[in-house]
């Protein structure tokens, strides 16, 4: 007779009748049940060992194959892991497992599973990072004006993906291959972008300046109002005596990120957004005006909605957004 699963009320019931004596045929007569008696001598048997009809899960005996990795080799794994999360796996003659029987022991048992990496710089300083983001936790986010500059080529925001039929090569096409590099300069408060520039020569701290004070600081208030504080990234064209000196006879707050902390910036993110949007339509291939083209997708991307959403993921105190005040452009 095959297993069968039966209730624990029947199990009560019939533990009960034959304690008061009722035979096994009349027991099934009553419930209902036809109920070997091998059933019958297994509930009994839990019954006079443990007092209780239905037995604890946690005292049943495990079933399957029994573990080939101990407790201390998962300690000695998840240690190592930690301290060298890039290992790769390699099957040499002496090998002791195979790599799918330590594939499986990692995702199931230890549940750590392969995924990209996420690049962390060493010499990155959680204990800057820390103070920065307590420094600005009561400054609200309207206050903050981010600048920074991105290098846009067409060569290289090609579509990194072709179809082709089965069996052939997807290929893409440079259609210049001696493509002019541009430099995006824009900076964005809480409410969309402020100021832009796009330029085909190399970004230095005088051109920075430039932008600086002709175009950036003419958009913002004296602190503290909306769009007052300053923060910009550690690069070296970013210092120097004359940008704290145009920032101070502007009124405006200049502040420094920690370095190494891109997450801090929202404007990085909208660099990866114009960019995206470039490779998606291949505006730049052909253009006849680059720099134009530039500029308009960064205007049309770089939206107040955009900024809203990555400002608060960037962990700012941002303001309630009325959902109907805000558009609904989404990150692509």
């Amino acid at each position: 007779m095959g297993y069968r699963k039966y209730n624990p009320g029947t199990k009560i019931a019939a533990v009960q009748m034959l304690a008061q004596s009722y035979s096994r045929p009349s027991i099934c007569e009553a419930l209902g049940f036809s109920i070997s008696r091998q059933s019958v001598d297994r509930w009994m048997q839990i019954y006079n060992a443990t007092q209780r009809v239905i037995r604890d899960p946690s005292e049943y005996e495990k079933r399957g194959p029994t573990r080939l990795l101990t407790t201390e080799d998962r300690v000695f794994i998840k240690e190592l892991i930690r301290c060298e999360p890039g290992l790769a796996f390699m099957m040499k003659p002496t090998t002791l497992l195979s790599l799918a029987t330590l594939h499986r022991n990692l995702v199931k048992d230890m549940e750590i599973t392969l995924k990209k990496a996420n690049t962390v710089n060493v010499r990155k300083s959680l204990v800057a990072k820390n103070i920065f983001v307590e420094s600005m936790a009561t400054v609200p986010a309207d206050y903050l004006v981010f600048t920074d500059e991105s290098s846009i080529c067409s060569k290289d925001l090609l579509r990194n993906f072709s179809r082709s039929t089965k069996g052939d090569q997807a290929d893409r096409s440079i259609i210049d291959p001696n493509a002019t590099q541009f430099t995006l300069i824009p900076a964005i408060g809480f409410n969309g972008l402020l100021a832009l520039t796009v330029t085909n020569q190399n970004v230095k701290g005088r051109n920075f300046a430039h932008f600086l004070k002709y175009a950036l600081l003419p958009q913002m208030n004296r602190y503290p109002d909306i769009n007052s504080v300053l923060v910009l990234d550690n690069a070296r064209i970013h210092g120097g005596e004359r940008i704290v000196e145009f920032c101070q006879n502007a009124g405006v707050k200049l502040m420094f990120l920690p370095t190494y902390s891109p997450e801090l910036n929202p404007i990085e993110m909208c660099f990866s957004q114009v960019k995206s949007d470039l490779r998606r339509t291949q505006a730049l291939v052909g253009c006849a005006n680059s720099n134009w083209e530039i500029e308009r997708t960064t205007y049309w991307v770089i939206s107040a909605s955009l900024c809203h959403k990555l400002y608060k993921h960037a962990g700012y105190n941002c303001p309630e957004i009325d959902a109907s005040d805000s558009d609904n452009d989404d990150i692509h």
